[in-house]
């Protein structure tokens, strides 16, 4: 403007400067022209007036002309200051506009804060609505407005630029709001601080967001490290961008050596080269799912893998790897197929089992009847008479066969055991001397005690058993000279091993090993060893039923077998029994003098089987006995009612019609009361023993027995003296009324 008012006072200053020129040119320079030509004042006087009206008409004439140019340039100086006033005016209704409408929060203040200019945003953050606050002060508007702001709005009058991302403001509500704002100075024409320009945006929405979203990637990452499998990222240049912690574990590495690094880096060359293919595949768009066995030193590992491409856009910036380590899956279907096996085993085991006790069962009526009806016939003879030679090989053959049912009872679990506290070590130190003349003497018999053993309660005929038949199977095994080692020791059975083996049960046991340095057994052989009738000896030198008559002895007392063998290494069987704790151990009986075998008394026999039951009644007779047979319980009860208190003893078969022998008896007493009971049986039932031990006051004697076997035990009975409490004789015990039926199978194995 300043520039405008000094260019219009110089061109005025030039259009009088030309006018005074001119004026004085034409009066003084015209006058002296004229007085040189001429002398006549009339006409001089009549050229003044003509100079005088040409003076006016010049002076009129350049005074339009430079009036004019003036005008004129005066017109289009005002013109564009026009146009430049309603551009500026066009450009501040733009602002204004910009200003109101603006989509954030602006205001604009003075040096003293108040409002020159203020966004529509503004006033709905700040709850102001509609109100006019352009000319009001900042503070006045807002008094509680903090001290921390002022500070502010000085520091930006002072000229610094002041601004923060996320601010945190409590409202006067309580509410929490975040805002993001900037304090900035605005300059005048002088350059000079003329206020200051506040933007403030609400970015409380946006911030919550941010926070749902890290929270989300906290838990995302927090579950992803937790989880049992293996998770990670891979971009499109198979460079690894995360992996949590499991997989960090497995590759061996830290993150910081795997994130950002190539999958030949972080995998190695071979494991890369073996994922390269499902790699390509998945990064064109198609999942992979496959399964992998890596092999890491001894260790093997099994693993399921899924690949996953991450398209986005329908482009595949990458593919995630979840991996699931199926190594401990693997290993327990494996334990669990050993388990399945070793199942099925026991179970073809307690098949076979109870078809050898059911064999060996009617095998022993038999028995009993030829070796009774041989003996009958031998003692008919006289002693020179040829057929006796014939009798005695009919006995012997019946004594041979009553051993092998022994063992198949023995293999059922079906024997009737009387168990007795032992003394593992004292037991087997008194075989000592029988296994050395077993064995022979090319082979070194080594017996090694274990100190302060555990005692045990079985049956000690059945640990002869078991010892003689595992040393004859040993012997077997050496070809010429050789070792077997006998030893004992405790052991406990935790958890974590029985878990492992099926049918072992936590405790405390005592183990009797029996090894040698034989040939040894591979796989095959060792899964059919307990079987009855399977050898691998040549024929005619063995049954097959030594092996399978000791597990069924080891099982029959609730305990283990565990066997170890190499083709070429020899075999090793050592056995566990279950610790007995109580009783110390009982000593072992001697050999006794000979029985006395006859007799005056009557005796009651009951048998279903007729011809046992004629045997039996021939020999007691012939024993001096006054004998009375019946042939089912019902005659029997007639009988004892005939005969009352004249009967001294009732000889029962355990299993008949009608009803068990325990039955028979409990109702045989009050008819009987001073009669005693001997009870017979092909093989003990669950009537008069649990799990086939004899229940304490019991008489029992087992099928096949010979007569002289038979005559003996009744004699036995009958000096045998009454319980205390009893009457003068006792049919039998007090009946067990929870006990199972009569030929139920053994319970409660592990």
């Amino acid at each position: 403007m300043f520039t405008r008012l000094r260019q219009n006072r110089r061109e005025t200053v030039r259009i009088v400067v030309i006018y005074a020129v001119f004026g004085l040119a034409w009066i003084y320079g015209s006058d002296t022209v004229l007085d040189w030509l001429f002398d006549d004042r009339q006409t001089l006087m009549r050229i003044a007036v003509a100079k005088g009206f040409l003076f006016i008409l010049c002076t009129a004439t350049l005074l339009y002309v430079l009036i004019d140019r003036y005008l004129n340039a005066v017109a289009a100086a005002d013109g564009a200051r026009m146009q430049s006033l309603e551009s500026l005016n066009e450009k501040n209704a733009h602002l204004r506009l910009f200003f109101e409408y603006a989509p954030a929060s602006l205001a604009m203040f003075d040096r003293e804060m108040r409002y020159l200019e203020v966004s529509r945003r503004w006033l709905a953050m700040y709850g102001l609505g509609d109100g006019d606050v352009l000319g009001r002060s900042h503070y006045e508007v807002f008094p509680e407005i903090p001290e921390r702001w002022k500070e502010f709005h000085r520091r930006g009058l002072a000229g610094e630029i002041l601004s923060e991302e996320a601010d945190e403001f409590v409202r006067g509500d309580g509410a929490v709001q975040y805002v993001r704002w900037e304090v900035r100075p605005w300059y005048d024409a002088a350059g000079e601080v003329g206020g200051i320009l506040i933007f403030t945006e609400d970015i409380t929405e946006r911030k919550r967001f941010e926070n749902a979203l890290s929270a989300n990637e906290r838990f995302l990452r927090l579950m992803t490290e937790q989880l049992p499998g293996m998770v990670c990222y891979w971009d499109s240049d198979l460079t690894c961008r995360f992996a949590n912690r499991e997989y960090r574990q497995w590759v061996g590495k830290d993150a910081e050596d795997m994130i950002g690094k190539g999958m030949i880096e972080v995998l190695g060359p071979e494991l890369a080269g073996q994922n390269e293919s499902h790699a390509r595949a998945v990064l064109a768009g198609e999942p992979q799912h496959f399964q992998r066995t890596i092999v890491r030193g001894e260790v093997t590992y099994h693993h399921w893998a899924h690949y996953i491409p991450d398209t986005v856009d329908g482009s595949v910036r990458g593919f995630y790897v979840l991996i699931s380590d199926l190594t401990e899956l693997k290993r327990a279907e494996k334990e669990k197929a050993a388990l399945e096996a070793q199942l099925q085993q026991a179970q073809k085991m307690e098949s076979v089992g109870r078809l050898a006790g059911g064999v060996a069962h009617d095998f022993n009526n038999l028995l009993t009847v030829i070796m009774g009806l041989a003996q009958l016939g031998a003692r008919e003879l006289p002693s020179e008479h040829p057929a006796r030679v014939r009798f005695e090989g009919i006995r012997q053959a019946a004594d041979k066969s009553a051993a092998l049912t022994s063992q198949l009872l023995g293999f059922a679990r079906r024997q009737t055991i009387a168990p007795r506290v032992l003394d593992l070590n004292g037991a087997v130190e008194q075989m000592l001397k029988m296994l050395k003349r077993l064995v022979g003497e090319d082979i070194d018999l080594a017996w090694g005690p274990g100190a302060g053993l555990w005692r045990v309660c079985m049956d000690p005929s059945q640990l002869d058993q078991i010892v003689a038949n595992l040393c004859v199977n040993a012997r077997d095994a050496i070809a010429d000279v050789g070792k077997i080692t006998i030893e004992t020791r405790n052991v406990v059975f935790d958890t974590d091993y029985c878990n492992a083996h099926f049918g072992f049960v936590p405790g405390d046991y005592v183990m009797l090993a029996v090894s040698d340095n034989g040939c040894g057994m591979d796989q095959e052989t060792l899964s059919h060893i307990f079987e009855p009738f399977f050898s691998t000896k040549d024929v005619g030198r063995g049954t097959g039923l030594g092996l399978a008559t000791v597990y069924g002895i080891v099982r029959q007392n609730s305990g283990f077998i565990n066997t170890y063998s190499e083709p070429g290494k020899g075999t090793s069987f050592k056995i566990y029994i279950p610790r007995h704790r109580g009783d110390e151990a009982e000593p072992l009986a001697g050999p006794t003098a000979a029985k006395e075998i006859r007799g005056n008394e009557t005796i009651l026999i009951v048998e279903d089987e007729p011809s046992i039951r004629d045997v039996a009644v021939s020999f007691l007779a012939l024993q001096g006995y006054q004998v009375i047979s019946a042939k089912a319980p019902s005659e029997a009860l007639e009988l004892a009612g005939e005969y009352g208190r004249g009967i001294d003893l009732i000889v029962t078969d355990v299993v008949m019609p009608e009803m068990n022998g325990r039955e028979l008896a409990r109702r045989l007493q009050p008819l009987c009361p001073e009669a005693k009971c001997l009870f017979m049986s092909g093989y003990t039932a669950n009537v008069i023993a649990h799990h086939g031990v004899l229940e304490r006051g019991v008489n029992f004697i087992s099928k096949p027995f010979s007569m002289t076997d038979l005559a003996v035990k009744v004699r036995e009975v009958i000096d045998a003296p009454s319980p205390p409490g009893a009457d003068s004789g006792t049919a039998s015990p007090p009946p067990r009324e929870d006990g199972p039926s009569a030929g139920e199978g053994p319970e409660g194995e592990a």
